[in-house]
C-alpha cells in the first residue's frame, strides 16, 4: 500500500507542478478565458478532451462492456463524431466577432432574453455534472482509502481548484494534454496486460455469447443511438468544449484540434472495452462498476498500479474541473462582470483590474457550492442525473446556437426564445412527469421545432 500510495502522490504533485508552471502570466481576463486566443491545436485537444474524457469514457466504458459488450463504444464514438462535426460545420463561425463564451454568441444574435435562458439551460445542466463527477471522484478515493465521504469530496474539491483556479484555460490546456498522455498509457497498458493474461481476441470471441456481448446495439437501437445522439448535442452545447475552439490562435488551427480529438477519443472507448471483455470471458465476479479500477489494482506492481489509478482520478477531477470552468466562465463574463463593469465606469473607474479575481471567485463558487450538494447527496442518486443533465443543456442550447451562428439573420429573437425555452421547458416536463423515453428527445423535437418553423416563416425580425 505504502508503494501504491506513493505512485499516486507521485502523479498527482506531477500535475500540481504542471498547473503551476503553466499558469505563470495569466493577468488579463482573455488569457484566463480562451489564453489569448494563442492555443495550439494539441492546446485545444488538451482542453476539449481534458474536459470531455471523464469517468464515463474509461470506467463507464469497461462498466457498460463488463455488462453489454460492444455496445459500451457509443459513448467515446458519439463524443468523437461530435468533435468531427464540430470541425467540419461550426468551428470557423463560431470565431467570428471575437467572443468568449456560447452566451456572448446568443446574445449577439438574438438578444438577452434569449440569452438568459440558454444561460440556465447551460449552467444548471452542466452543474449537475459537476456535482455527478465529485461523487465519482469520491467513490473512487473510498476505494484505496478508507476515509470519511466528507473528507473525499473535500479532497475532490482542492484536486479540480488545483486544476484550473490559477491559470484558467491556459493552464487547463496544458493539463489536459498530460492528462490525455497518462489516459493513453494507463488504457494501452491494460489492453496489452489482458492479452498477455490470455484474453486474446480468438478467447473472448470463443468464451462469450454473441448476444448481448457482440451485437453493437446490445441494449436496445433507441438507447444506444439515443447515447450517440446526446454525446453529440453535448459537445456542441457545453461552455468548456466551445471554448476550446475559441481559444485557438486561428481557424485553421481550432480545426485541427477538433479534427485530433475525434480520432483521438474512440481508442480510448475501444481499449475499455477490452478490459471489460477480458474480465468477463476470465469469468471474473466483481461489481460491474469497478471492473477498471480492480484490473488497474490487480494486474500490475503496487507502484505502477499507483500511478495507473490516480490516472482514473486524475480523469474525473480534470472532467470536473473543465466543467466548473465553463460554468464559471459563463457566471463572470455573461452575469458578473458586466454589472460590474456598468457600475464602475458609471463612477469614471477601470474595472479591468477587476476581472480575473471575478473568474476565480466565480470558480470557487461553483466549486464550493457543488461540495455542499454533494455533501448532501448521501444516497448519490445524482448520479443517475447524466441524461437529464445532458437534456437541459442540449435541448434548451443546441438549436438556438445553430440558429446564431449559421443562421443569425433568418431567425428572428422571438422564434429563437421558442425554441430556446421550448427545449428547456419540455426536457424539465418530460422528466418530472415520468414518462416513457429519454428527457432529452423530447426537448430537442421541441426546440428543432422551433428552429424549423423559424426559418419558414421568420425574416429580420427585430430584436426582442
Amino acid at each position: 500500500m505504502t508503494l501504491f500510495l506513493f505512485g499516486v502522490l507521485l502523479v498527482l504533485v506531477s500535475f500540481a507542478l504542471i498547473g503551476k508552471l503553466s499558469s505563470r502570466g495569466v493577468k488579463r481576463a482573455e488569457e484566463f478565458t480562451v489564453a489569448g486566443r494563442k492555443a495550439s491545436a494539441w492546446s485545444v485537444v488538451g482542453i476539449l478532451l481534458g474536459a470531455l474524457v471523464g469517468g464515463a469514457s474509461t470506467v463507464g466504458t469497461a462498466q457498460m462492456a463488463y455488462m453489454w459488450g460492444i455496445s459500451a463504444i457509443w459513448f467515446t464514438l458519439g463524443a468523437g463524431i461530435g468533435c468531427l462535426l464540430l470541425a467540419v460545420t461550426l468551428a470557423k463561425p463560431l470565431r467570428r466577432g471575437g467572443k468568449e463564451t456560447i452566451i456572448q454568441i446568443i446574445q449577439g444574435a438574438f438578444g438577452r432574453r434569449v440569452a438568459f435562458t440558454v444561460l440556465i439551460s447551460s449552467v444548471v445542466g452542466t452543474f449537475l455534472s459537476v456535482v455527478s463527477q465529485f461523487l465519482s471522484g469520491a467513490a473512487l478515493v473510498a476505494t484505496v482509502v478508507n476515509l470519511r465521504p466528507q473528507v473525499s469530496l473535500g479532497i475532490m474539491a482542492l484536486l479540480v481548484l488545483a486544476f484550473i483556479a490559477s491559470g484558467g484555460i491556459k493552464s487547463y490546456g496544458a493539463l489536459g494534454k498530460a492528462k490525455l498522455v497518462l489516459l493513453y498509457i494507463l488504457m494501452g497498458l491494460c489492453a496489452i496486460k489482458a492479452v498477455s493474461t490470455g484474453e486474446t481476441p480468438v478467447k473472448i470471441f470463443g468464451t462469450l455469447p454473441s448476444t448481448p456481448y457482440f451485437n453493437p446495439f446490445g441494449r436496445g437501437i433507441a438507447k444506444d443511438l439515443g447515447s450517440l445522439v446526446a454525446l453529440i448535442v453535448g459537445v456542441f452545447s457545453t461552455q468548456i468544449y466551445v471554448q476550446s475552439i475559441l481559444a485557438a490562435r486561428d481557424e485553421a488551427t481550432a480545426r485541427r484540434g477538433a479534427l485530433l480529438s475525434a480520432f483521438l477519443m474512440p481508442p480510448l472507448g475501444l481499449m475499455g472495452i477490452w478490459v471489460g471483455l477480458s474480465l468477463r470471458s476470465a469469468g471474473v465476479e466483481i461489481e460491474p462498476s469497478q471492473a477498471l479500477p480492480w484490473f488497474v489494482v490487480h494486474h500490475f506492481s503496487p507502484l505502477v498500479g499507483g500511478i495507473l489509478w490516480s490516472a482514473l482520478l486524475i480523469t474525473t477531477v480534470g472532467c470536473a474541473a473543465g466543467l466548473v470552468l465553463g460554468i464559471g466562465t459563463n457566471v463572470a463574463r455573461d452575469f458578473i462582470s458586466p454589472l460590474i463593469r456598468r457600475a464602475m465606469t458609471s463612477r469614471g473607474m477601470n474595472p479591468s483590474g477587476w476581472e480575473v479575481t471575478v473568474l476565480r471567485g466565480s470558480i470557487l463558487s461553483v466549486v464550493l457550492l457543488a461540495l455542499g450538494v454533494a455533501l448532501d447527496s448521501r444516497d448519490g442518486t445524482i448520479l443517475n442525473w447524466g441524461y437529464l443533465s445532458m437534456g437541459l443543456r442540449g435541448s434548451g442550447t443546441f438549436f438556438p446556437l445553430i440558429g446564431a451562428v449559421l443562421f443569425p439573420r433568418r431567425l428572428s429573437p422571438r422564434w429563437a426564445l421558442v425554441s430556446s425555452s421550448g427545449g428547456l421547458l419540455g426536457t424539465l416536463f418530460w422528466g418530472m412527469m415520468d414518462m416513457k423515453g429519454e428527457p432529452l428527445y423530447a426537448g430537442l423535437a421541441l426546440s428543432m421545432a422551433g428552429l424549423m418553423l423559424g426559418l419558414a416563416s421568420s425574416r429580420g425580425s427585430q430584436r426582442l
